[in-house]
């Protein structure tokens, strides 16, 4: 009996569980203000610029003296009973635990670490830049589909009044029997459609819910926006935008950070015959760990230099790489839209045209006029397919305005130095 109320239990609990969705109704603020917070992808990053930041303090504590016993045995027998290095070398290491500060590298292993802190600041601006414009183009595509949505539903009850009276008229050998098997076709090629978009629109609201960072389950529900005057919209103009598009990108600064600290550690090396440092660059040390660095002055310094040299000549051909990719972005970006620009009067007309066509039609159909049943589906679709078309460039002209407003970092972009803000008080 206890396991049937047992099983009984967990079989209610998990219908509750499996029923129990949250219904969230969201704007585009709200869609800037969850991603900036609640993201999982930007938390992580944010702890990482976290971890960046205390390796400052790590290394700018380390040039306080600090007692390792058995480095200070070791040291002290090298001197009193001449061990192979001698008081040169047991004095020498003595020094590298009780006076850091004397050694030029461990200050330059400082500068690296406040260089890659300022990076991964970079770093973490454009990747929360990137998932704010996803979710931002999410939202703009579930309108989009719900749009339609909508369309397609209105088109798919239009053709359900024109069957009800093609089939009477058939009934009555008004009509010929294969018109309303091919308004019955067109009808359940729509009902495939709606299908499709519900279960695409659910996706998208799904992933949108992740991105800004709801458990598992809650339902959104985005409010509608307040379209731009399309009517009134001009060409951009590539000139007007390239400058600030490369100057503000973080992807480049943080590339010329990397460059500062190639410059450090050729200075590291040059100075490695007053001993090599041993702390940390920081946690994002990346490629200058793995640096040649000569504990001393040795034959293989002028190597290291030139690798280091070298390391620096890679970073500033991607920095230049970065660059030419911010402008390539930029400029496909001002061609499509130029492009919108120029089409959507063109589809207006389209989009007028089509429906007069299938209305006059629809008029033929209920004065009792013998149609094709060919043009009817033709028109229908022509119809459909502006109207998409229209729906389509429409939306796309959201999306450009917003990609362009993550090039230069303006309007909701601009809130990142608010984001930074965020992080510095946070790891204090």
């Amino acid at each position: 009996m206890k396991k049937i109320i047992l099983i009984l239990c967990i079989s209610i609990s998990f219908q509750s569980w499996g029923q129990s969705t949250d219904e969230v109704k969201i704007n585009l603020k709200d869609v800037v203000d969850k991603v900036s917070t609640e993201n999982y992808t930007v938390y992580q990053n944010s702890l990482r610029v976290y971890q960046a930041k205390e390796s400052i303090t790590v290394a700018r504590m380390n040039l306080l003296p600090r007692l390792n016993l058995w480095k200070l045995v070791s040291a002290a027998a090298e001197i009193f009973f001449g061990g192979a290095g001698g008081v040169a070398t047991g004095g020498a290491s003595l020094i590298e635990d009780i006076a850091p500060f004397l050694v030029p590298a461990n200050w330059f292993r400082i500068n690296q670490s406040q260089l890659f802190y300022k990076a991964d600041l970079e770093g973490y601006k454009a990747l929360w830049a990137n998932e704010l414009m996803t979710s931002k183009s999410l939202y703009h595509h579930i309108l989009l589909d719900s749009k339609l949505r909508s369309h397609i539903l209105r088109s798919r009850k239009d053709l359900e009044t024109i069957y009800d009276i093609v089939k009477v008229r058939e009934t009555f050998g008004g009509s010929p029997q294969r018109v309303s098997q091919e308004i019955k076709i067109r009808m359940l090629s729509l009902d495939e459609d709606l299908r499709a978009l519900e279960v695409l629109i659910a996706e998208e609201e799904s992933l949108l819910a992740f991105l800004m960072g709801y458990p598992t389950g809650t339902k959104i529900k985005v409010s509608q926006i307040d379209m731009p005057n399309y009517e009134s919209l001009e060409h951009l103009d590539y000139e007007d935008f390239v400058f600030r598009a490369v100057d503000v990108s973080p992807e480049v600064k943080q590339f010329g950070y990397f460059i500062e600290v190639a410059d450090s550690a050729r200075k590291e090396v040059v100075y490695s015959f007053l001993g090599a440092s041993t702390m940390s660059r920081g946690v994002n040390g990346g490629v200058f760990d793995n640096l040649p660095v000569q504990n001393g002055l040795g034959f293989g310094t002028g190597a290291s230099i030139r690798i280091v040299r070298t390391q620096k000549e890679i970073l500033k051909v991607q920095r230049k790489a970065v660059e030419e990719t911010v402008k390539r972005q930029l400029k496909l970006l001002v061609n499509n839209y130029n492009l919108d620009v120029d089409n959507y009067k063109n589809l207006k007309e389209r989009v007028a045209l089509s429906k007069n066509s299938l209305d006059q039609i629809y008029r033929r159909i209920q004065f009792g006029e013998s149609i094709d049943s060919l043009q009817l589906i033709e028109s229908s679709r022509n119809l459909i397919d502006a109207e998409t078309s229209l729906f389509s460039v429409m939306f796309r002209f959201l999306n450009s305005e917003d990609k362009l407003a993550r090039l230069i970092f303006y309007g909701d972009y601009d809130k990142a130095k608010d984001a930074i803000t965020r992080i510095q008080k946070d790891s204090k």
